[in-house]
C-alpha cells in the first residue's frame, strides 16, 4: 500500500519560521508541557505559536520551488539502493549535502528539506 510521507516535526517548525503559511491535512500540537508533538488530522487552528503544519514531502518540495526558487533531485545511486541528493537554487548554483547518501528516498527528501531551510533561505 502506497502511503503519504509528511514532514518531520523539525522540518514543520523550519517551514513555519520560513514563512509556511499552506493548509494541510495533518498538524503538529505541541503544547509547552507536551513532550513529544501530536501528529493530528485536521485543518489548521489559526493564531497559535504551538500549532505546525505538517505537509507532505512533495507539498514542502513544490513550496520551496515555487516560492524560494529551489529545486531539490533526489536520484538513486546506479547498482545500489542509495539515494543522493542536489540542491539548485535560482536556477545557477548547486549545493552539496553531507552525507551525500541515504538509504531511503524518504531520508534524503527530510536532510534536503532541512539543509534548504537551515541553510539556503
Amino acid at each position: 500500500m502506497i502511503t503519504e510521507d509528511y514532514c518531520s516535526y523539525e522540518v514543520a517548525k523550519l517551514l513555519k519560521e520560513k514563512g509556511f503559511d499552506e493548509e494541510c491535512s495533518y498538524r503538529y500540537v505541541a503544547e509547552p508541557d507536551y513532550k513529544v508533538p501530536e501528529f493530528v488530522h485536521s485543518p489548521i487552528g489559526k493564531g497559535s505559536r504551538y500549532i505546525y503544519s505538517a505537509p507532505t514531502h512533495q507539498m514542502a518540495m513544490k513550496w520551496l520551488r515555487e516560492d524560494k526558487h529551489i529545486f531539490i533531485k533526489i536520484k538513486k545511486s546506479p547498482n545500489t539502493f542509495l539515494y543522493g541528493v542536489s540542491i539548485m537554487k535560482d536556477c545557477s548554483r548547486y549545493y552539496p549535502i553531507i552525507p551525500n547518501v541515504y538509504n531511503t528516498y524518504e531520508e534524503a527528501v527530510e536532510a534536503a528539506l532541512k539543509y534548504c531551510l537551515e541553510d539556503l533561505i
